[in-house]
This record gives structure tokens, sequence and C-alpha cells, in this order.
């Protein structure tokens, strides 16, 4: 058991020093970076190694949270929710996402495909978009992060 803990605290300290400069495009890249360093791994035992680290899957690949490169492609789809979201406030852990009618579900589709720990999930109706999330400090993150939400200004 503890050479496990060993390899297991090798591997994420490997995968953070890498994260730290750059983005890993795919899960297979990773592999294959902790594979050349010597240590053998799965996709299964990468992906638990992601959440236990918080790395979150943006365009550029996947990353550390607040981490971006000046190449790095912008979070997602900000130019989907740039044109989608009319208003974004945040209450405690959820975010409420006001739409045009008839977008909430495309706006809620493209959340539910971001790999974040602290996002929890997304009900959709018309034109409103509920988020939730893990705590009052995720919520203002991922909505400035996702819709460019500013706590003194919300967008209107």
């Amino acid at each position: 058991m503890h050479t496990l803990a060993v390899m297991r605290s090798k591997r994420q300290t490997i995968l953070l020093e890498i994260l730290r400069t750059r983005p890993i495009r795919t899960q297979e890249a990773a592999v294959a970076i902790l594979a050349d360093e010597g240590i053998p791994t799965t996709q299964a035992t990468l992906s638990r190694d992601f959440v236990a680290l918080g790395v979150i899957k943006a365009p550029s690949g996947y990353q550390l949270p607040g981490m971006s490169s000046r190449n790095a492609a912008p979070p997602v789809s900000v130019e989907f929710f740039d044109t989608s979201v009319r208003r974004v406030e945040v209450g405690e852990t959820i975010i409420v996402v006001r739409t045009p009618p008839a977008h909430a579900d495309a706006v809620a589709l493209r959340v539910d495909e971001i790999s974040d720990p602290d996002l929890l999930g997304t009900i959709a109706g018309d034109d409103t978009v509920f988020v939730a999330t893990r705590s009052p400090m995720a919520a203002k993150r991922l909505a400035a992060m996702l819709f460019g939400y500013e706590p003194s200004n919300e967008r209107s």
C-alpha cells in the first residue's frame, strides 16, 4: 500500500509540474508523458489524478484552474456565451443565467460539457439556467470565467 501512495504522489507531482507551465492536450498525451518519465499508468488512474488535483478541461487541453497561457484558447464557448447570455447573477452556490427564449437548454449543455470539480450540474428552463456549484467562491469563480461576471456589476 505504501508503494501505491508513493507512486501516486510521484505521478501527481509530475503532472503538477507540467500543468503549471502548459496545458496537456489529451489524456493520452498525459499517459505518454508519464510513461516517458518511467511511470506507466492507465487512463482511469490518470482521470482520478486529474480530479484529485482539481484539473479542468479547457479548449487548449487539461489545465489547473486559473492557469492560462497566452496562446491558450479562451474558456469554453466564450463567444457562444457572449451571444446567448443576457444576464448573470450569483446567489450563494447557484449561478442564475438569463438567456433569450429557447436558449437556456443550449447554454446548460455547454456548461455541462465543462470539466471542473466545483461544477455540480445545471437545470434549464426556457430562458433561465441554474448552475449548481460547490461553494459561493466557486460560483463567483465559474461565473467570472464563463460569463464575465463581476460581483459589483451584474451583467444585464
